[in-house]
């Protein structure tokens, strides 16, 4: 039995979600690009977008209850909040998944060896290529559809540690990973649950990021590609804004800079992104009346135990 069983992160998804009027643009956008990959690059050829700085206003004025910008999303939580890129060991180096539509699996690693840290204080570094080889051989392409191959990966075969994996001397007719777990030779995590639900119920995905770090899918639009600096990224400045599909994405806290309130990020598409790899996200309370929160799904495993990893 294995003693570092502990209580399951997230175990049930957010109660109340709150829906999009059927058919609004946000809506369309995000179902025709049903997909989850997008590089951190344009492809051979193209376009890099203009780099911006969505810059905003910095200060060090707390707000109170009794003030006007003072979120009214957070019931009686406080909204700063130390994120968990500050406790050692629970977010990682940022990655850089380059071309490839690899972002699922390089978030979900984060997201798993986070959870390890957060639950059982267990420090691991999972192997990305044994996550993105086991599912690839079973697509046509590098990003996924859905996350149901993901969940039955994770569930059923699991996730080894990067020292342990072998994907480089993998062939079409070798896979050296797959023997080496059929004879034991490898510890192996299987998770017990792989939760997806639509957003936008903030309210809600606040909670869960006081348990643990969790991923969420947003846009892959020109101007988020082209996100620099230490600003606040509030979302699409024009309204043909082309994507490269749903992109997943750490969400590791959140916090306000004088009445702006925000999701901090990490991204998986190297430290010259954004602010050395990571970013502010605005939330809907700070997007203005009417506006969307620019997340579309909360994804994130439940662990209840350290496999064989330890």
């Amino acid at each position: 039995m294995d003693k570092r069983k502990r209580k399951k992160i997230g175990e049930d998804p957010p109660a109340d979600v709150a829906k999009e009027a059927p058919g609004t643009k946000h809506e369309r956008d995000q179902d025709a690009n049903r997909s989850y990959g997008a590089g951190g690059g344009h492809k051979k050829g193209g376009k890099r977008p203009k780099t911006g700085d969505a810059s905003t206003t910095k200060s060090t004025h707390r707000l109170t209850p009794s003030d006007d910008n003072y979120p009214k999303d957070c019931g009686d939580d406080k909204i700063y909040w130390k994120e968990w890129s500050e406790v050692d060991r629970v977010v990682r180096e940022v990655s850089n998944q380059k071309y490839k539509d690899t972002c699922w699996a390089h978030a979900t690693k984060k997201n798993i060896e986070a959870r390890l840290k957060i639950q059982f204080n267990l420090d691991v570094s999972l192997s990305v290529d044994h996550l993105y080889h086991g599912i690839a051989k079973k697509m046509s392409t590098d990003a996924i559809k859905n996350f149901d191959e993901l969940k039955n990966f994770l569930k059923n075969e699991g996730i080894i540690q990067e020292k342990d994996c072998e994907c480089e001397k993998r062939t079409n007719k070798k896979d050296p990973c797959s023997k080496k777990i059929e004879a034991k030779k490898v510890g192996v995590l299987k998770i017990e649950e792989f939760i997806t639900t639509k957003v936008v119920s903030e309210e809600e995905l606040i909670q869960l990021v006081k348990v643990a770090p969790v991923m969420v899918s947003l846009l892959a639009t020109d101007d988020f590609l082209a996100h620099k600096g230490e600003g606040i990224f509030y979302g699409d400045k024009r309204s043909k804004e082309k994507t490269q599909g749903n992109h997943l994405v750490l969400v590791i806290g959140y916090n306000s800079i004088d009445g702006q309130h925000y999701w901090i990020i990490q991204n998986t598409w190297g430290v010259k992104w954004g602010d050395k790899g990571f970013a502010k996200i605005a939330r809907k309370i700070s997007r203005g009346k009417g506006q969307h929160s620019l997340f579309s799904e909360i994804v994130y495993p439940v662990i209840s135990g350290v496999g064989g990893l330890a």
